[in-house]
């Protein structure tokens, strides 16, 4: 199967040309702390908190065992791991405990969050009516982006889901936040390989419903199994859905995504075939909202137009 790219312009003009709501998918690297500046640590970031963590039990042998656990995971299946480690050797609530000091070491002495500049730019975007933004579905644990629409004075609801329920669609007409790896400070979060490969048919049935007639912008994700990767290969399958999937990834060589992500584009290869698809390289979340945050000149002269 030979798989068409596209560029950063081409991304930026699709989502600023959709007037309808957009569902919006985001990962971990939307939130991380970007060339020095605020926001959460990376993977392996998160894992230095784990194992010092596990240096804090002042029991050697904890650190060994942890380390022998721990050794032949590759780089990709190391964080899941170690959490399933910690799990294993202290319990769910160490687990949330080591989620919420990596919250913590992202705010001041005032206890506020520090705003990453990229969803500064995206909650800007929404403000100055670049963009439409019905949904927000993300597998992170920080309410950074809850943070900035209170900052910019824009209503949100923001959901935790854990527990395999129904997702609250139509509670009022502000964007909806879905957590689908829980909230660092509601309850427990998710993250062994485990927890993320158990089915949740409820939430997945509701991401079915939320996705399956809608704009879906995927970025700063992995696309590894979860309940929105098995949500939308059903959704993909089903020939009357009217879904647009933009994919995007941060790598820019096509022939390492083809290569890296057969197991992504066998999921969509219905929508691939329909052309509900479209796949853009080179995409880093920082750069794409500076563009779409920022109110153009023309857009400027039609707001003193209309004053």
């Amino acid at each position: 199967m030979s798989i068409e790219f596209h560029q950063e312009r081409s991304l930026v003009r699709r989502i600023k040309n959709h007037t309808d709501g957009t569902t919006f998918l985001f990962g971990a690297a939307f939130s991380q702390a970007h060339n020095g500046g605020p926001g959460i640590s990376s993977v392996e970031g998160v894992l230095d908190y784990i194992e010092n963590y596990v240096k804090e039990k002042d029991d050697p042998q904890d650190l060994i065992d942890y380390h022998e656990e721990l050794d032949g995971a590759s780089a990709q299946e190391k964080y899941q791991k170690a959490f399933s480690i910690i799990a294993s050797f202290y319990g769910q609530r160490a687990v949330n405990g080591i989620i919420r000091r990596v919250i913590e070491s992202n705010m001041d002495e005032d206890g506020n969050h520090l705003i990453p500049q990229a969803i500064k730019d995206f909650v800007s975007g929404i403000k100055n009516n670049n963009f439409s933004v019905s949904n927000i579905i993300t597998t992170n644990f920080d309410t950074l982006l809850e943070e900035e629409f209170k900052n910019q004075g824009i209503p949100c609801n923001s959901f935790s889901v854990v527990s395999d329920t129904q997702l609250q669609e139509n509670i009022n007409s502000n964007i909806n936040i879905y957590h689908l790896h829980g909230i660092w400070n509601m309850g427990d979060t998710m993250h062994t390989t485990t927890q993320l490969q158990q089915s949740r048919a409820r939430i997945e049935m509701s991401l079915q419903s939320l996705v399956g007639d809608d704009l879906v912008v995927v970025m700063a994700y992995g696309g590894w199994e979860d309940s929105f990767t098995r949500a939308l290969a059903t959704v993909v399958i089903n020939s009357t859905s009217e879904y647009d999937i933009l994919w995007s990834f941060f790598e820019p060589d096509p022939a390492k995504i083809e290569y890296s992500r057969k197991d992504l584009f066998d999921t969509l290869d219905d929508a691939i075939s329909r052309g509900r698809v479209q796949f853009y390289l080179g995409i880093d979340c920082n750069s794409v909202f500076d563009k779409l945050g920022k109110v153009t000149s023309f857009k400027k002269k039609e707001q003193r137009n209309a004053n």
